[in-house]
């Protein structure tokens, strides 16, 4: 989904709809809960396996001990410049699941 075809969505919804909750569902991990936040990226973002799951830039990833040419063929998770949400409790609901 595009921003504006969110835009154009909301702005249909009336006063008392937009009054309502944003909250996510997760069909794959059984969860749900609120979105308390929209985060713009201003960096691409890499995930390079951590647990919990932490996102990377790529002066963090030099940090690490890669190298350039390892990080230009890491797949990008989050363009820089892209809007999205974090899903901050998933990784401590699935943990207990393993438990």
């Amino acid at each position: 989904m595009k921003l504006k075809d969110l835009k154009s969505w909301l702005n249909k919804l009336s006063n008392d709809e937009l009054e309502k909750e944003l909250r996510y569902n997760s069909m794959d991990y059984g969860i749900s809960g609120t979105i308390s936040e929209i985060i713009r990226s201003d960096e691409n973002l890499y995930y390079v396996g951590d647990e919990p799951v932490i996102m990377n830039t790529t002066k963090e990833l030099m940090q690490r001990g890669y190298s350039e040419y390892e990080i230009s063929e890491m797949d990008i998770e989050i363009p820089q410049g892209c809007y999205y949400i974090e899903l901050s409790n998933e990784y401590s609901i699935l943990e207990r699941f393993v438990d």
